[in-house]
């Protein structure tokens, strides 16, 4: 199945990018733009890498450059290509069909048409693994959705579809607002007027792993606040994420899981309670859940992390009870 770099000796066939372009110009087109054709171009994996300039992350975001070194040229711009999920071994990979003339070597691979296609970049231990007391992924994207109630459907039945339900190459995913959005529900309730409670759920109908799934520099921001109109107040804020602490023993800090409060389908609402002051009971309070893209964790303060990415799923206002 495909995976990052690097790849083992003999492992493409001799096809470039360019070739497998010039014969699927429908394919090509919708991948021109994704979230794989940017995967390392992007400004947000380029701020990361700037943190973290690490062989272990140029090897999935760059799978067609060597990665201990700066990413250039055609592999950089092509990201994850065609050939990093189809060249694979001495043929092209492809799902079960029917048979096609081609002018290369075909094999067809039920897997292909499964989890198990995405599993080597999407579900991984972190590069530090020989010094932490016990293994622990850095995404889990295929253990969250073998857990869910999506387990039986296979990942691309929601990824390579469009809005009409057509096959496509451009892997729907969390950079469309409109996708994302969908899944998750969202409620803002003021039980009390000194209190404001936020539900948020991962839709089971709709998405098969935790929301944001895949990379620890993802997160939903719900926060808060009062508008007294005599100016701008500042937000309060909690985050559902992956909450990572730093631990040494005797060597570099490495990222250690506190706890994990993302919304997963098919478990209660995470809800959110905020505690206001007195002068505020009587005023409209603001509310909002935003879906942020970090630059970094390197400080454990989750609130003074630098956000390069974020897209508002739900907003409102909670007027104050009436008298």
């Amino acid at each position: 199945m495909p995976g990052p770099a690097p790849q083992p000796a003999g492992a493409r066939l001799g096809l470039d990018n360019d070739a497998c372009e010039t014969c699927h110009q429908a394919e090509a087109a919708q991948w021109r733009g994704s979230q794989h054709q940017t995967a390392y171009t992007e400004r947000e994996f380029q701020r990361a890498l700037a943190h973290e300039p690490a062989p272990f992350c140029r090897g999935c975001h760059a799978p067609e450059a060597d990665p201990r070194r700066e990413a250039s040229g055609q592999a950089a711009e092509i990201g994850v290509g065609c050939v990093s999920c189809h060249v694979v071994g001495d043929a092209v990979l492809a799902a079960p069909g029917p048979d096609v003339a081609a002018p290369h070597p075909l094999r067809r691979d039920p897997r292909f048409a499964t989890a198990a296609a995405c599993a080597n970049c999407h579900q991984f231990g972190f590069p530090d693994d020989r010094r932490r007391a016990r293994p622990e992924a850095m995404q889990r994207t295929l253990a969250e959705h073998a857990a869910s109630p999506q387990a039986a459907t296979p990942c691309n039945d929601c990824h390579m579809r469009d809005r009409a339900g057509a096959r496509n190459h451009a892997f729907i995913g969390s950079r469309d607002d409109l996708y994302f959005r969908e899944a998750l529900t969202v409620e803002a309730t003021r039980p009390a007027p000194d209190r404001i409670e936020v539900r948020v759920a991962a839709r089971p109908d709709v998405v098969g792993h935790a929301v944001p799934t895949g990379d620890l520099f993802r997160r939903l921001a719900v926060a808060v606040r009062p508008e007294d109109g005599a100016g701008a107040r500042p937000w309060t804020t909690a985050y559902l994420a992956r909450h990572y602490a730093l631990e040494s023993s005797g060597g570099p800090p490495i990222r250690v899981e506190r706890s994990d409060d993302r919304p997963h389908p098919g478990e209660p609402p995470r809800v959110l309670r905020f505690q206001l002051d007195p002068a505020d009971r009587a005023h409209p309070v603001a509310w909002e859940v935003r879906f942020e893209r970090v630059e970094s964790l390197f400080q454990e303060r989750e609130d003074r992390a630098v956000v390069v990415g974020a897209l508002t799923v739900a907003a409102g206002e909670l007027p104050p009870p009436l008298p």
